[in-house]
């Protein structure tokens, strides 16, 4: 997968998100004439739904044009449960568009319904003279309207996500406006069809009216990501799930939740990559000494095989620091264990699902789909809950203390007879330790950590009864 950097900014913007600049990037490189063209229509196969036609929790994955022709053969549609093709470029002059990168002939649509899962059309508009172009014009956004519910009965779509991005303060009520009649024209077409928002992480300018959009909408999915970006003045987490003065559990909270937007119709995207920075040397979070590199997570494998990493307990990310050519480089990325927190947190807080930025970004590796499916499916928790079967509640598994600076001890409840093992892993996902406990009666487990045999740092443990499992992390203190 190719990395990008990014030169330009917005003139009235803080910084390019990165849908927007790995889209006028790969609009540079990338053919779409080498798409495949469309298979014959098929008749879909039933949608995922779990409970009163809705899904239980959503897994919203963008698939961007550039990924090729292949690469939608390798998700695991057993986690999906929504594909949102990246996209149709919105001609301002018309609103109509400029290209559909493809969306007339892609068989992603066909495959996704033959896997149940349900494909939506992404619309993007990125920059406030554009975006102010065609709020404020209602011709141009009823031609717009028009032509998406045309786009959707042509190629069988189950709806739209618009991404608007640096929509300026000016255009807050119209930008509610425009959502109101895009909704109002698309159902009365088509009842059935989603209509969805990207949304910031952080509202910086107030430029949006988050609470009237999830009325309107039938969900928002807050893209978690860009706290650091390519023109960051140091290194740093793109997607902190905690730490730094914003974070993702501050976004939702405070300019979501607290705003008045339901979970219900709250999604958190997650970043499938990470940027890597120029910097003045080793030290965490150093100064940058020029723009960033985006990273696709199988961009960062032989990265991390060739140069390790750390997992910083202080924000839930994974970093890495190195050399290349005399050159300090520090890089902040995403892997299996921090999108499995992500994912988590979602679960925890009873949002409506989580999104990915982008499919693709795997390349066909399983660590990240099967992160997020334990999760979803309660067979592995970040605190422990509920892992086991028929514990009933959660906390089953503790660590006390933690931080452990001599001895611990592990606890759980144990609801039937069971052998249990626990592993303990080091943060780079080494087994350090093995204890099997056989034929355990109903009631508490202990057993304990002892941390004058581990080297100071973070360290996963690992309880599995064969059913199920739980995971707690810790952390080993120096003296």
């Amino acid at each position: 997968m190719t990395c990008l950097t990014v030169a330009a900014q917005e003139p009235d913007s803080l910084f390019v998100g990165i849908h927007q600049a790995e889209s006028q990037y790969y609009s540079r490189v990338f053919d779409t004439a080498t798409l495949r063209a469309v298979a014959s229509p098929v008749t879909p196969a039933t949608l995922k739904s779990r409970k009163n036609g809705e899904p239980a929790f959503m897994v919203y994955g963008w698939h961007p044009y550039w990924a090729g022709n292949t690469a939608y053969l390798d998700y695991d549609y057993s986690v999906l449960t929504h594909i949102a093709w990246f996209s149709y470029e919105v001609d301002t002059a018309t609103g109509l568009y400029t290209t559909l990168r493809g969306w007339d002939i892609t068989p992603v649509i066909d495959h996704a319904h033959q896997q149940g899962v349900r494909v939506m059309l992404t619309v993007t508009n990125f920059g406030s003279a554009r975006n102010t172009a065609l709020l404020t014009d209602t011709v141009k956004q009823w031609n717009l309207i028009n032509e998406l519910v045309y786009q959707l009965k042509k190629r069988n779509g189950d709806g739209v996500n618009f991404d608007f991005e640096t929509v300026p303060a000016s255009m807050k009520s119209n930008m509610a406006s425009f959502c109101r009649r895009a909704v109002r024209g698309i159902k009365a077409e088509l009842p059935n069809a989603e209509i969805s928002l990207a949304t910031p992480a952080v509202n910086w300018s107030d430029a949006w009216d988050l609470k009237a959009l999830a009325e309107i909408c039938d969900y928002l999915i807050m893209m978690g990501y860009n706290y650091y970006w390519s023109g960051s003045s140091t290194a740093g987490p793109v997607a902190p799930l905690r730490g730094e003065n914003y974070n993702i559990t501050r976004s939702i909270q405070e300019d979501y939740l607290d705003a008045g937007v339901p979970a219900s119709k709250l999604l958190l995207g997650m970043p499938w990559y990470g940027y890597d920075w120029p910097v003045t040397g080793s030290s965490r979070k150093a100064g940058t000494t020029g723009s960033g590199s985006s990273r696709t997570y199988i961009a960062t494998i032989p990265m991390v095989n060739a140069y390790g990493k750390k997992f910083d307990n202080d924000t839930d990310v994974p970093w890495m620091s190195y050399q290349k050519d005399a050159q300090w480089r520090q890089m902040w990325f995403e892997d299996s264990l921090s999108l499995l927190l992500k994912t988590d947190f979602a679960k925890k807080r009873d949002l409506a699902g989580v999104g990915i930025w982008a499919l693709s970004y795997e390349a066909g590796r399983p660590e990240l789909w099967n992160g997020m499916k334990a999760v979803i499916e309660g067979t592995v928790s970040s605190d422990g809950s509920p892992a086991m079967p028929g514990t009933g509640g959660s906390g089953i598994l503790n660590i006390i203390p933690n931080p452990v600076k001599d001895k611990a001890l592990v606890s759980c409840y144990i609801s039937r007879p069971c052998t249990i093992t626990i592993t303990i892993y080091d943060q780079d996902g080494r087994v350090v330790e093995v204890t099997e406990k056989a034929s355990l009666p109903p009631g508490i487990m202990t057993s304990e950590i002892d941390a004058g045999k581990l080297a100071p740092g973070i360290y996963f443990c690992v309880l599995n009864t064969g059913e199920g499992r739980s995971v707690r992390k810790f952390a080993v203190a120096g003296n």
